[in-house]
């Protein structure tokens, strides 16, 4: 078949080719003439980019000093959590060497009672007799270390109060956190609240807020709140509602990791 011939037989079909490749060369200069400087400024763009990432984000001196920062940080958080974390002092911990739970909470509870109540009555100082601790004697274990912790505080601050010449304390409560018994569970701060209500002088009430402050065997108590108003029936009397706070931390994973 001669080129004639098939001319005859495809001209259409060569014609649509033809066009088409006319169409393809003018399109694809068309868009060059209109988007080719951002094309070819997109295409250096992402050829700087693929320089850049080949290279190191960090020097061994950026690493050295991030990690100087995060020793830094840590003794920091530490230094925090030492000063927050309440410690209770020996007698108020519990012990498997020295019984049940139960047994050690009883004696802790009638020592201090035993010493505190005819301390205050010599001061003649009115005390709640019952220093905010349950009716009945908890059982639960992790209970039983709060309400230990709580009567180490009561007693500590009743004995600040005894000595700031405070004349009354009543309505002591101790009131634990309650993630300790909810699904929700403790967060990363557990507070058991220990409110009470202070009878005295204005100068007493303030020998007493700084005493908890610098009291003799180094431990702070942590105020949660505070309010003085006066006294509605003695004008040279002012009434403390104060509450203490005793603080347990949880360490996160990444304070134990490192």
């Amino acid at each position: 078949m001669d080129l004639n011939d098939y001319w005859q037989e495809n001209k259409r079909f060569v014609s649509v080719v033809a066009f088409g490749v006319v169409g393809f060369f003018l399109a694809s200069f068309l868009i060059d003439a209109v988007y080719g400087d951002d094309l070819s400024a997109a295409q250096s763009k992402v050829t700087r980019l693929q320089r850049e990432l080949k290279k190191p984000l960090f020097s061994a001196s950026d690493r050295t000093a991030a990690q100087a920062q995060n020793d830094e940080l840590r003794a920091a958080v530490e230094r925090l959590h030492e000063a927050v974390q309440f410690v209770p002092r020996e007698e108020f911990r519990l012990d498997p060497a020295l019984g049940t739970p139960s047994n050690q909470y009883l004696r802790a509870l009638t020592r201090v009672r035993e010493d505190l109540l005819p301390r205050a009555n010599r001061a003649n100082v009115g005390l709640d007799p019952g220093l905010g601790m349950p009716k009945l004697s908890p059982t639960r274990e992790e209970e039983i270390e709060r309400y230990l912790e709580a009567l180490d505080v009561i007693e500590t601050s009743l004995r600040m109060a005894i000595d700031a010449g405070v004349r009354r304390v009543d309505k002591i409560q101790i009131k634990l956190d309650p993630g300790l018994s909810t699904r929700v569970g403790l967060g990363r701060i557990e507070r058991t609240r220990i409110p009470m209500t202070l009878i005295g002088d204005s100068l007493a009430l303030t020998r007493l807020l700084a005493a908890t402050q610098r009291p003799a065997d180094g431990r702070i108590l942590h105020v949660d709140e505070i309010e003085m108003l006066p006294s509605r029936n003695k004008q040279d009397e002012v009434r403390l509602d104060l509450t203490l706070v005793v603080a347990r931390l949880s360490r996160g994973e990444e304070e134990v990791e490192g």
